[in-house]
């Protein structure tokens, strides 16, 4: 499967509206995931088992019957529990990378990305060929926070750049929940920070199904509401 291009009317609306100069993007897959509602997972590359706990419990086989695709950067840790979980739950998912897009997938998550080319959608900022810098990372971070209207952090410790998705998520004026963890932990201080900064706390899949006002495997109108922002 090739590389293509995403022309400027062809990028989500909801990412439009967060990177108004974002006129190109590169993609391999099934672009017509743009069209779900995206939900994006971050946290730490220091997952924990309990980050693994919460991610197969938030990421239930109910949601591969809903119009969501869930949204993560195939970095280590989180980011490939969470594109793991949905390729074996059939929930639709999506990548999004720094750089190109085979610039910066780690040795560890190869098979994930060949997955993912299969049955998700890969994205990237860059063309093949870019070298990859060091603050592509951060732009993707907003590609991340923008393409959604709620963004989740899992684990992130105090100086994670998940917190830099979270804080990009908050300035695009979208909803944002983190799931709290052990005090002593430094994954969860990031977290818990956030939740005390007013970030919505989510601790069960029943919460995100309230969230999303999932009802009877449909996304109701609650879901559009927070589409389109408050």
């Amino acid at each position: 499967m090739h590389m293509q291009t995403l022309c400027a009317k062809e990028i989500p609306p909801l990412l439009k509206e967060a990177v108004p100069n974002l006129n190109t993007l590169y993609f391999v897959g099934n672009k017509d995931l743009l069209k779900t509602v995206c939900i994006t997972f971050v946290g730490t590359r220091d997952i924990t088992k309990y980050g693994e706990f919460v991610i197969k419990e938030l990421l239930n086989k109910e949601l591969a019957n809903c119009n969501i695709a869930i949204v993560s950067g195939l970095a280590r840790g989180v980011d490939a529990y969470v594109h793991k979980t949905c390729l074996e739950m059939g929930i639709k998912t999506i990548a999004i990378v720094p750089g190109s897009i085979t610039s910066a997938i780690p040795k560890s998550n190869r098979e994930i990305f060949q997955e993912i080319k299969k049955e998700g959608l890969i994205l990237a900022e860059y063309p093949e060929g870019t070298t990859l810098r060091k603050e592509m990372f951060v732009l993707r971070n907003r590609l991340l926070a923008g393409i959604s209207p709620l963004t989740i952090v899992i684990q992130a410790g105090e100086k994670s750049g998940s917190l830099i998705t979270a804080n990009m998520a908050i300035n695009y004026n979208r909803e944002l929940c983190v799931v709290p963890g052990d005090i002593n932990r430094e994954v969860s201080k990031g977290c818990n920070f956030l939740a005390k900064q007013g970030a919505g706390i989510i601790t069960s899949f029943v919460d995100l199904k309230n969230l999303l006002g999932i009802i009877n495997d449909q996304l109701t109108i609650k879901c559009e509401h927070l589409v389109q922002g408050k």
